[in-house]
């Protein structure tokens, strides 16, 4: 009987590894992915159509950037695959320093900027007012900005630039 429980401890133990050794083979299969999507970035950025296509015109497609200075240097755009939803959900952005983003820009002109980049997340939410926003139907479809957004712990990070969103169920 104390075989059984050994065995059976052993077992669990094994698919453990098994199942740790399976995450990190995807986290790695991602992080290669997220280095040739930071090459395309910066080539879409840098040759200033920052234009990306998400395969089927049924899906949103996001054009343009978004520069942080101040607290974070960083130029963001979209990829395929991240979220693009206006309004309330936002638009997820890779950096050129291979972080992530969301920006959050309502009808109202109110930003709201997030982002898992390890020198200012503590500072999160980051928020502001006054970007320029186009509605198309309800949605807050084009929106530039040239403003400061403010953390929750006094950090001021400005962000200048546009994105437009195009097709997905809003735009």
């Amino acid at each position: 009987m104390r075989h059984d429980v050994i065995r059976h401890a052993a077992t669990a133990f094994s698919a453990a590894v098994l199942a740790v050794t399976i995450g990190l083979t995807a986290c790695a299969s991602d992080s290669t992915t997220s280095t040739s999507t930071a090459a395309q970035t910066h080539a879409e950025t840098s040759g200033a159509t920052g234009a990306a296509s998400a395969g089927t015109s049924a899906e949103a497609v996001v054009t343009g950037t978004i520069v942080s200075s101040g607290a974070y240097e960083a130029m963001w755009a979209w990829q395929p695959g991240n979220a693009a939803d206006p309004g309330t959900g936002g638009v997820t952005l890779t950096s050129d320093k291979q972080t992530y983003g969301n920006i959050q820009v309502l009808a109202d002109g109110s930003i709201t900027f997030s982002t898992g980049a390890p020198e200012i997340s503590a500072g999160q939410p980051f928020t502001g007012s006054g970007a320029q926003v186009q509605i198309t139907g309800d949605a807050p479809c084009s929106f530039t900005v040239d403003n400061d957004v403010t953390g929750s712990d006094g950090t001021v990070l400005h962000l200048k630039g546009g994105l437009t969103l195009t097709g997905g169920a809003f735009c």
